[in-house]
């Protein structure tokens, strides 16, 4: 007999997520709550339950109790969920506590460098190490599972990096327990002076173990008090698409947070928040925007999921909702379909863990293969494994920096039995690029660029009108080893002004790409950020040289030419059935969202799969023949999305 598996996977993950106020459960009424949910076609919801505030009668001390619990319960409301065989996923969030619980154990607190409290409107930020983080907590939580049938729990603001509302931002905790933890454990002192000290990453990291520890143990203690409980960051990954002001959305963000944590192979609760901004959170992003993210979840592999404040019937701005609704109803209507499904991309790109909103270099080349119709996995770099690598044929690092020994040895590998790893920026650590010795890293740069040559132009044909590549302000200066194929000329530093100077009399015998064969696979050297150039830029001749890297130097076939740039494709396949999705984001302009403008006559050459029939599901219609091989499938108009099966 195989292994039972838990509710929460292969589960049509369709989630409203209502951050409740404390105001919201003082006229709760459970059964509209649960009528206005299942109208959207959700399968899982989300509500407040405790930490800040409890939603409930607590009886631990120091549990404040909400003063508005005059509505239904906590209780009967997951009672009517549970009728309507909806999951109920418990809210919490211990990171702070009330002012009055802070007066009594004043050293629960948080402390910033300046040895300050943090203090937002009455919440008290915690230490992690304190009495609050390391018992309380435990109390609540054997409370809150003992007397409610909660089906998993999501931890909100749980990381080591405290961030006010505001943006402010404060670090790790820096209270004399935390100091006096570091020393004992490292010998060393803790950094004085915040972010600006150079020990200052050091001690996060310190830190960020200290909270991942006590992560574990609060994982062990929800197993222990019912197996049956999903718990984020283990059973389940909760992602967030989310805007603020002075801070835009990213067109591809929700298909890039599906993929990275997870795709087709693990719950990814792809929450699409609803509100534009921490400042103004009873307004609504543009609905476009809103359609687009659902579709690009969808067609990613991640949880459809919904984020708002307050319930779905007080809350006012209800445009985001249509979209939504629209997009579960979907999924809903096909979820036989989608269960099962596993990714069919022979790309992945290694996507580095920082604590920057963005990583440009790797989000250039998410760009340049969206764009190209390339489909593609995302996987964090600690979590890049050899069975993430089963089936691809091109792996792509983006300003990785230097590798783990043990990740230089499995792309190594990777590349020996025939992949091509492809290398951007500040990249090193791999036997298979063929790097002798790395030298200068040049900054500043304000006029370098390479040139094609006509040499080049067989490997780069879409560079052949446009020959001069500008790479921005950095380049790596590199050693090659015998044996590497060496592909355009650095023209160097020259003058750009007046116009009666600029031009150029001398270039380098530098090359700005580079192919080293590694056993039956080989590699792709670029000593430049051409993906941090193409996201901050965003020129035509940059995806050029990004798109003949792709297909000219490895290979990989054209599944759409002449489609716009700005359809997304992706591919996923079970049992003998492939699932072609397009989602149309063509109603992104600049920084506004728009219904996107109806594409025609799409036309897909999908290698291998002559003979095979098309079906579409979501408005369009299908044909196919064969050709060359070739399963070609005419599609004759995409709207917002289109799922096309392929069997």
């Amino acid at each position: 007999m195989g292994e039972t598996k838990h509710w929460w996977e292969d589960y049509p993950w369709r989630m409203i997520q209502t951050n409740l106020r404390e105001t919201d459960m003082a006229d709760l009424d459970a059964k509209q709550y649960v009528r206005d949910v299942k109208d959207f076609g959700a399968t899982v919801v989300m509500v407040n339950a405790a930490g800040i505030i409890a939603s409930y009668d607590t009886k631990v001390p120091c549990h404040t109790k909400s003063e508005f619990l005059t509505g239904d319960s906590l209780r009967t409301l997951l009672e009517e969920c549970h009728k309507v065989r909806l999951r109920v996923i418990a809210r919490t969030d211990f990171s702070k506590i009330r002012y009055p619980v802070y007066e009594a154990h004043p050293d629960w607190a948080f402390r910033t460098a300046q040895g300050e409290i943090v203090n937002c409107n009455g919440d008290v930020q915690v230490c992690p190490s304190g009495g609050y983080a390391q018992e309380g907590v435990y109390d609540i939580l054997r409370e809150l599972f003992t007397e409610f049938p909660f089906d998993g729990i999501f931890f909100n603001m749980s990381g080591a990096f405290v961030t006010g509302y505001g943006g402010e931002r404060y670090g790790p905790c820096m209270c004399q327990r935390c100091r006096s933890a570091y020393k004992a454990a490292t010998g060393q002192d803790a950094p004085k002076s915040g972010m600006r000290d150079p020990g200052f990453m050091k001690y996060l990291g310190f830190q960020t173990k200290q909270i991942q520890a006590n992560k574990m143990k609060q994982y062990r203690l929800m197993k222990e008090l019912n197996p049956e409980l999903a718990v984020n960051g283990f059973d389940y990954t909760r992602a967030e698409c989310n805007t603020d002001i002075g801070r835009g959305p990213w067109v591809y963000g929700a298909s890039s947070n599906a993929r990275s944590n997870g795709g087709w192979g693990r719950t990814v609760d792809n929450a699409s928040v609803d509100f534009m901004s921490f400042r103004y959170r009873d307004s609504s992003v543009s609905p476009a925007l809103m359609a687009l993210r659902q579709w690009q979840t969808l067609a990613n592999g991640g949880g459809l999921s919904l984020y708002v404040m307050g319930r779905l019937d007080n809350h006012r701005d209800v445009s985001s909702f249509a979209p939504t609704r629209r997009v579960f109803q979907f999924q809903k209507e096909h979820e036989a379909l989608f269960n099962g499904l596993t990714s069919a991309a022979q790309v992945v790109v290694v996507r580095k863990c920082g604590m920057a909103l963005n990583a440009p270099e790797v989000d250039g080349w998410v760009q340049a293969l969206t764009e190209s119709h390339i489909p593609f996995d995302e996987v964090k770099l600690p979590d890049l494994t050899a069975e993430k690598l089963e089936g691809k044929t091109v792996v792509i690092l983006g300003g990785a920096g230097k590798l783990p020994e043990s990740l230089g040895a499995l792309l190594d590998g990777f590349a020996w039995e025939g992949g091509t790893v492809i290398a951007s920026g500040d990249t090193a650590g791999l036997g298979c690029l063929g790097i002798r010795a790395l030298g200068e890293r040049k900054t500043g740069l304000m006029s370098s660029a390479f040139e094609v040559g006509e040499r080049d132009k067989t490997a780069f044909p879409r560079c052949a009108e446009a020959p001069i590549l500008p790479i921005g302000p950095e380049l790596q200066m590199v050693e090659f080893g015998e044996g590497t194929e060496r592909y355009l000329r650095l023209i160097p530093e020259h003058p750009y002004g007046p116009p009666e100077r600029c031009y150029y009399t001398e270039t380098a015998d530098y090359p700005g790409v580079t192919v080293h064969p590694y056993g039956a696979g080989q590699s792709v050297y670029i000593p430049w950020n051409v993906g941090s150039f193409y996201f901050e830029q965003g020129w035509q001749n940059t995806l050029n040289v990004m798109q003949d890297v792709l297909f000219s130097l490895c290979r990989l076939p054209e599944l759409a030419p002449g489609l716009s740039p700005m359809v997304e494709l992706t591919l996923a396949k079970k049992d003998g059935l492939l699932l072609a999705q397009l989602v149309n984001a063509s109603g992104c302009f600049a920084n506004r969202w728009f219904p996107p403008v109806p594409v025609r006559d799409i036309r897909l050459e999908l290698p291998g799969l002559a003979g095979k029939q098309v079906r579409a599901l979501n408005g369009g219609s299908a044909s196919s023949e064969g050709k060359d091989g070739k399963l070609i499938v005419h599609l004759d108009v995409l709207n917002e999305y289109e799922a096309i099966i392929i069997e």
